[in-house]
């Protein structure tokens, strides 16, 4: 299981205090909300005498998500304003006195949103699917802080798979027992199917999506972790495969009823699914994190639902 996150007021004081002090504001009530988003972090909706604040908070004892926390504060200034990021605020990357490394970031609430309904009813899958292919249709900055896709994400799992066959695979489909090459050679053409100049997220879940809770707000897209450039269809096949681990509607059957970005080629979106399924074979099958502990679990469903994708995209 994953560890129990603190509350506000289980926070240390001094950092409550520090968190406070750039609030600018007494905290009236604070919650944790239902959508937790990717990081294993500590995350308030706080209402001041002054408004509501989303805020997020981690320590020393997680260095990975750290890292990741700090370059989501880095990024968030950089992300074009058509994008459905929230609003920075503040940060804070300090050594506390006794207490090590904390960081905490603090974001204007300004839209009613909410997580989507996970029961998937055809409107909550048609407002998530118009989300992230809006994203798509935003360019990315010409800032080095945008890597292109191609750069970023592994695209040698399969050629992996294929030269060291670990015993791990028996776990998966047995379809791949004879197509890893077959596979890896589908995948070559990789650098050319997933280049583009569209503001990629790259690390969408169905956590981080927050749909208009009331008429006329507007959507959120959380945990800008990771911002890259590419071609405008990768977010919305990505997310489609991690609806489908959550017991969404089959991937294939969504694009079918939505479509793709104009000017999508077919084979570019079979790549890049074989790209995702090969990369979340192998990765199910590494060590799980320490602080992360449910992650490769979760990979195993998400190479689960890709394979499967890949069967009916490629039809044997």
């Amino acid at each position: 299981m994953t560890p129990a996150l603190p509350g506000w007021r289980e926070l240390p004081p001094l950092l409550r205090d520090r968190i406070t002090d750039l609030l600018g504001a007494r905290v009236i009530a604070a919650r944790q909300p239902d959508h937790s988003g990717i990081l294993p972090a500590a995350q308030f909706e706080v209402q001041t005498t002054r408004g509501h604040v989303f805020i997020k908070v981690i320590g020393t004892e997680q260095p990975g998500p750290l890292n990741f926390l700090r370059q989501e504060i880095q990024l968030s200034p950089l992300l074009p304003a058509a994008a459905p990021h929230p609003e920075l605020m503040w940060s804070l990357d300090e050594v506390l006195p006794n207490l090590g490394t904390w960081l905490a970031v603090g974001y204007a609430v300004k839209s009613s949103v909410r997580p989507i309904d996970q029961s998937w009813p055809d409107d909550d899958v048609a407002a998530m699917v118009k989300v992230v292919r809006g994203i798509g249709e935003v360019e990315a900055p010409d800032d080095p802080m945008f890597l292109p896709e191609e750069k970023v994400f592994p695209t040698d799992s399969w050629d992996y798979l294929a030269d060291k066959r670990p015993a791990g695979l028996a776990n998966h489909s047995p379809w791949l027992a004879n197509r890893l090459e077959g596979l890896a050679e589908i995948v070559q053409h990789a650098p050319q199917a997933i280049a583009g100049k569209s503001l990629q997220h790259g690390t969408l879940r169905v956590q981080n999506v927050l749909l208009p809770a009331r008429l006329g707000e507007k959507p959120l897209v959380t945990d800008w972790i990771r911002g890259s450039v590419g071609a405008p269809y990768l977010d919305l096949v990505s997310m489609l495969l991690h609806v489908r681990a959550n017991d969404g509607p089959p991937p294939e059957a969504t694009l079918r009823r939505f479509g793709l970005p104009p000017g999508t080629e077919r084979d570019a979106v079979t790549c890049w699914i074989a790209v995702l399924a090969g990369h979340y074979v192998k990765s199910s099958m590494d060590p799980p994190p320490t602080d992360m502990p449910e992650l490769r679990a979760y990979q195993h469903r998400l190479a689960r639902a890709a394979v499967s994708w890949l069967q009916t995209r490629l039809g044997f």
